[in-house]
C-alpha cells in the first residue's frame, strides 16, 4: 500500500474508535457523591472496561434543583464527543437488576433504597406517600396548612396547643 491508502486507513480507524465512544451503556461501577462524579462499567462479559471519574447529569441544576446520585449496578449510557474522558453520564437504564417499578404508563412513581413509595395515579387522582414501618412525615410551613376536602385519620391525635372542630 502507499503511503495516501495507509493515511486514510489510520483516519478511517481513529474516526471508527471516536464513533464506537460517542455512546457507551454500562451500568455504575463506582459513586463519588461529594464531587458529583461516578465511573461507568461496559463491554462485553468478560472485556469489561471502566470510565475514569466523570459527571452524571442531574434532572435540574438551575433555580429548580435535585439531587438523587445515581446507584452502583444502576444502569447509565455515557455520552461523548468521541473521547471517553471528556463524557458525561445519563444514569437510569431499566435491566434485570434493577426493573421498572411499574408498568402502568399513568402512574409516576418514585421507589427509594429503603422501600419508601411516593406515587401519583393520573387516571385514578390518586397520591400516595408510603413509608415504611418507622418514617415519619414533618410538614414545616410557618404559614400555615390548609386541608380543603374530608379528613380521616386512623389513628391518634397528638396537639402542642388546643385542637377545635370549629374556629
Amino acid at each position: 500500500m502507499d503511503s495516501t491508502t495507509d493515511e486514510i486507513l489510520q483516519r478511517l480507524e481513529a474516526l471508527e474508535r471516536r464513533l464506537a465512544q460517542v455512546v457507551v451503556r454500562g451500568r455504575i461501577h463506582a459513586v463519588d457523591p461529594t464531587r458529583g462524579l461516578a465511573k461507568v462499567e461496559y463491554g462485553a462479559e468478560g472485556q469489561q472496561q471502566t470510565t475514569g471519574w466523570l459527571p452524571w447529569k442531574p434532572q435540574r441544576t438551575g433555580k429548580t434543583i435535585t439531587w438523587s446520585p445515581p446507584d452502583i449496578g444502576e444502569g447509565a449510557t455515557v455520552i461523548s464527543e468521541g473521547d471517553l474522558t471528556l463524557g458525561e453520564i445519563i444514569p437510569g437504564s431499566y435491566y434485570d437488576q434493577f426493573p421498572a417499578p411499574s408498568a402502568n404508563p399513568d402512574v409516576h412513581l418514585t421507589r427509594y433504597a429503603d422501600g419508601a413509595i411516593e406515587q401519583y395515579d393520573q387516571s385514578g387522582q390518586t397520591y400516595q406517600l408510603l413509608l415504611p414501618t418507622c418514617g415519619t412525615v414533618n410538614i414545616v410551613a410557618k404559614g400555615g396548612v390548609t386541608i380543603t376536602g374530608d379528613l380521616t385519620i386512623n389513628g391518634n391525635i397528638k396537639a402542642t396547643q388546643a385542637v377545635a372542630d370549629k374556629v
